[in-house]
């Protein structure tokens, strides 16, 4: 029985993965691709750890890959946030809002 649920659980995150890579692919505009990045480091990662507990229980290889799962959790927003700043300074040299772009929240107009 915990065979058939390893299984699923991999086939799980192996699909969200899969979905990811497409949505990247077929997505319009590098920003709105960054949030494809999301689903396979939280939705992936944590079927593949819910996969290892299930086959191996709290052993050593759960609680390292619980502390991978912790460390792609904790860097993921980071990352990405950090990818999109770069990617804005190398569009426009700068990456202050401008005073003419619409951005809510960012002082400029409505």
């Amino acid at each position: 029985m915990s065979e058939i649920a390893v299984a699923v659980l991999l086939a799980l995150s192996l699909a969200v993965a899969l979905f990811s890579c497409i949505g990247l692919t077929f997505v319009r505009g590098y920003f709105n691709r960054l949030h494809y990045l999301a689903p396979v480091t939280t939705v992936s990662t944590t079927l593949l750890l819910a996969a290892v507990v299930v086959k191996y229980g709290w052993s050593q290889a759960a609680i390292k890959m619980f502390l991978i799962w912790g460390v792609l959790l904790l860097i993921n927003s980071v990352l990405t946030h950090a990818t999109a700043r770069a990617a804005r300074v190398r569009k426009l040299g700068h990456w202050t809002p401008d005073p003419k772009e619409n951005i809510p929240g960012a002082g400029g107009s409505r």
